[in-house]
């Protein structure tokens, strides 16, 4: 198979050079541009339509993973654009063509996510008189599925916040605003967009862009204060803040303009690029002005604002950033040196985060794998936090390292201790960064975390079958006793943990992440009963991190084409 397989890589391979030769003609900058409006415009399609088909997310999944690629082949094509800021109407006459290159770019990064998961799926690949058929397993488990469901339960909250926010405000602000906002909104040359500014609208869209921005997964990465090239991880935080009001505010005069001015199409005016140092002095006013609400707030100067603007912003530097399939969305993109386009689909508070987090990693490599390693311990003062809330009595250790042979074996982020029983948790904590849409990233760090855990479950489980009482207990901190406490093993990961069902298969070990530890102390306060204890925690986390094993719904048969290759996707059938 794995000839097949590299022969498929090769062909895809040989497809995108004749597409980046497509691309190249262009000099103008007009076909990454059109690219860019047509993916707003699918993004802003999709949230106006309400709950969106399979069709829906199939097309905007294609347009999303096509429209990166077009934009990182346009780039690499060209030094600089003739037109690099050119905007026109949308025309069919120009629209389709580059539609056409969008899904065979989208259909080429399909084959290599495809491609990417067949050995981790199961599945395989064969080669046909004129085409490659790649055939998945009968069933494939959807070990994400629970950990979806109740991350989708934590988004809903987003409404709430939001639907807080406009009650603290009052709706008598909600309609000034939409008066304010259809008052300055005005038709730029006729078919486009203008409008003026207005400190209300900026403190209004701040609020809104903030609390969606607290539940964004990512936001909580590093402690406020750490650093990246001399700027703050706050103030990295403030400026995607910034790019989320802005593209919140754009959308709200989009739609006070098309009632104002009918004629006005949305087409016409979701995508904009502006002039970078006005976008500038914008992110570093408002980054300053806001900032002072929060704790040690640094204020930024100019040299600051443009190292952030280099971090969030894709240019030719950076473009290893949109090497994989399914990578966040930028929320700015340098068409040239003087202006910036902001694509409203990158101007989201999960994308703009994820973004982020990838940039600083691709800009500051040292200096992020050292905020990494501090981040276990802000971590472990979370936990107990949370732990507190629901078990007041329990006692805490942390950093025990274990030894054996006089050599240290591993380490114990924390351990829990319930002192009337001497019942005893052993704690591993796994701070991660969110993997977005990224299969390629998904399969890498799962398969690292799993290694990590296993790992450190077999260590653990050796140091405690050869470690006599009297030794565990001192090693623990315990009172001084005869009796052998009742030991169990515990997994605790910040965003992703599904994949550890295939190595925590024995009674003595339990997984979860945070929105399943955080539910399960919430569902144990609510019974309000006195005698609950570190079993009862390990039963609820249990039953929110294995539960029956569901598998994803059949996958329909497609074929997909791109210039000379033609690939088929199948599920096997019993």
């Amino acid at each position: 198979m794995a000839d097949v397989l590299r022969e498929f890589y090769n062909r895809l391979s040989d497809e995108e050079q004749n597409l980046a030769a497509e691309v190249a003609a262009d000099r103008l900058g007009l076909l990454m541009r059109i690219a860019i409006n047509e993916l707003d415009l699918d993004f802003e399609g999709v949230h106006l339509r309400g709950a969106p088909s399979e069709v829906d997310h199939e097309r905007s999944y294609i347009m999303r993973i096509g429209v990166m690629r077009i934009v990182k082949t346009a780039m690499q094509a060209h030094r600089q654009f003739e037109a690099p800021a050119i905007t026109i109407q949308r025309d069919p006459r120009y629209s389709a063509p580059v539609l056409s290159m969008i899904s065979m770019a989208g259909t080429i990064e399909h084959g290599r996510r495809v491609a990417q998961s067949l050995f981790a799926k199961g599945g395989r690949i064969e080669r046909t008189r004129d085409s490659f058929r790649i055939i998945l397993p009968s069933k494939l488990a959807d070990l994400e599925l629970h950990e979806r469901e109740l991350e989708r339960y934590y988004v809903r909250d987003r409404t709430i916040l939001s639907e807080g926010y406009e009650a603290i405000i009052g709706e008598k602000i909600g309609d000034e605003v939409r008066t304010l906002m259809t008052d300055l909104v005005y038709p730029f040359r006729t078919h486009f967009i203008g409008y003026e500014a207005d400190p209300a609208l900026d403190f209004y869209f701040f609020g809104h862009a903030y609390t969606d921005m607290l539940l964004a997964k990512g936001f909580d990465t590093f402690h406020f204060s750490t650093t990246f090239g001399g700027v703050t991880f706050s103030n990295f935080k403030l400026a995607v803040i910034f790019i989320v009001s802005v593209g919140m505010k754009h959308r709200g005069f989009v739609r006070a303009l098309m009632e104002k001015v009918p004629s006005i199409r949305i087409e016409d005016v979701l995508t904009v690029s502006v002039e970078t140092a006005s976008f500038l002095e914008g992110l570093r006013e408002f980054i300053n002005q806001f900032g002072r609400q929060f704790e040690a707030h640094v204020p930024v100067t100019n040299e600051d604002v443009r190292s952030i603007f280099d971090v969030l912003s894709i240019s030719r530097s950076n473009l290893a950033l949109l090497d994989r399939p399914g990578s966040p969305i930028p929320p700015l993109i340098q068409c040239s040196d003087e202006h910036v386009i902001r694509p409203l689909a990158g101007a989201t508070s999960d994308e703009g985060m994820l973004f982020l987090l990838n940039a600083l990693q691709h800009s500051f490599p040292k200096e992020y794998d050292r905020a990494q390693r501090t981040r276990e311990g802000v971590m472990q003062r979370a936990v107990e936090r949370a732990v507190k809330a629901a078990f007041p009595t329990l006692d805490y250790r942390g950093n025990i390292k274990l030894r054996q042979g006089g050599k240290v074996l591993t380490d114990l982020d924390l351990v829990m201790v319930e002192p009337s029983s001497e019942r005893v948790v052993l704690v591993q904590l796994k701070h991660q960064d969110p993997y977005g849409a990224d299969l390629a990233t998904m399969l890498s760090r799962t398969g690292r975390l799993n290694q990590q855990v296993s790992d450190w479950l077999r260590k653990v489980r050796s140091w405690l079958a050869a470690v006599s009482t009297s030794e565990l207990r001192a090693t623990l901190r315990l009172p001084s006793g005869t009796a052998s406490p009742e030991v169990s093993l515990l997994v605790l990961t910040r965003h992703y943990a599904h994949s550890l069902r295939t190595v925590l298969d024995e009674k003595d070990a339990t997984f979860a992440n945070w929105n399943q530890f955080v539910t399960a102390i919430a569902r144990l306060r609510e019974r309000r009963v006195d005698t609950l204890g570190l079993n009862d925690l390990l039963k609820e986390l249990a039953s929110l991190s294995v539960p029956e094993e569901v598998d994803h719904l059949p996958e329909p048969a497609s074929s997909w084409d791109v210039g000379s290759l033609r690939f088929t996707i199948e599920q096997e059938q019993n």
